[in-house]
């Protein structure tokens, strides 16, 4: 008997590293008025973001509908496997909703939800360790203790080339506050306690991503454990570079670049940069 790590399509992590770590991905919706597609299935990262700039009507998320978690559980179950489902912040989707009513239909013990209480990148090293102690052999409860442990140290900081998209999805918290005083400025946002927040206001967006580096290296040095991940929109050099750039300087063994899915970056719009990272 083993322990499978259900994921979310928010988090990004590529086929590869999928495969890898023998995780079970679900996808959530973008909704183009009355058409629905499957995040990163029906629809890739690059042509979601091209039909969002170019479309006159702003698309709408949604989790995945409770089915499709049935349809994962009962597979996993008949094979005699644990399950641990490891999402996206309750705050920010309904995916935690729709994957409890699926466990509720079961009634099965062996099924466990937990909010990561972050998204994307954050969201990606909690799933990522997850299921690296499942192919250790550790069990459900040992897995969920250590993600309890790391949850309010996995930090998630992105600039957004506008607000506009935030804005118009709901996404920010203290938005109206916050986007009244950011004309011309660029605003560093953070994921805090599952949802989305103003941090800091910066004049222009070279000074916005190099802050992102600053942040991260504060949030590090001399700490122990440390994951980082870095997250984009369109602006790939940029990403990689930083990327780059924080793992030779803190000589980390791996840096990983996420493309943000449609259901996120349908929030952050095009050239949309963050990073992710967790410190002991």
């Amino acid at each position: 008997m083993a322990v499978k790590i259900v994921g979310a399509t928010s988090t990004s992590i590529s086929p590869e590293a999928v495969q890898q770590l023998d995780l079970t991905i679900v996808p959530l919706r973008v909704n183009f008025g009355t058409e629905t597609l499957r995040d990163s299935v029906d629809i890739s990262p690059e042509a979601f973001l091209d039909r969002l700039v170019a479309s006159k009507q702003f698309p709408t998320t949604s989790q995945p509908p409770a089915g499709d978690f049935l349809a994962v559980f009962q597979k996993m179950r008949a094979a005699g496997d644990d399950v641990l489902c490891v999402l996206l912040s309750n705050k920010l989707s309904g995916t935690v909703m729709s994957a409890n009513a699926a466990k509720e239909q079961l009634q099965d013990e062996h099924i466990h939800v937990f909010d990561t209480l972050n998204v994307s990148a954050g969201e990606s090293i909690l799933v990522i360790e997850a299921a690296r102690l499942a192919q250790t052999g550790k069990s459900v409860p040992e897995i969920v203790q250590r993600l309890e442990f790391m949850r309010d140290k996995v930090h998630l900081y992105f600039v957004v080339n506008t607000l506009e998209y935030l804005a118009k999805g709901g996404r920010v918290s203290n938005a109206q506050a916050f986007i009244g005083t950011v004309l011309r400025m660029k605003p560093i946002l953070k994921v805090e306690n599952g949802l989305v927040e103003g941090a800091e206001r910066i004049r222009t967006t070279s000074k916005a991503h190099t802050r992102l580096r600053h942040i991260v290296e504060e949030g590090i040095r001399g700490k122990s454990n440390v994951q980082v991940a870095v997250m984009y929109t369109t602006i790939k050099d940029k990403a990689q570079k930083l990327a780059d750039e924080i793992r030779a300087d803190y000589h980390l063994a791996e840096v990983p670049v996420y493309t943000i899915s449609p259901a996120v970056s349908a929030h952050t719009g095009p050239r949309a940069l963050g990073v992710a990272f967790y410190a002991e």
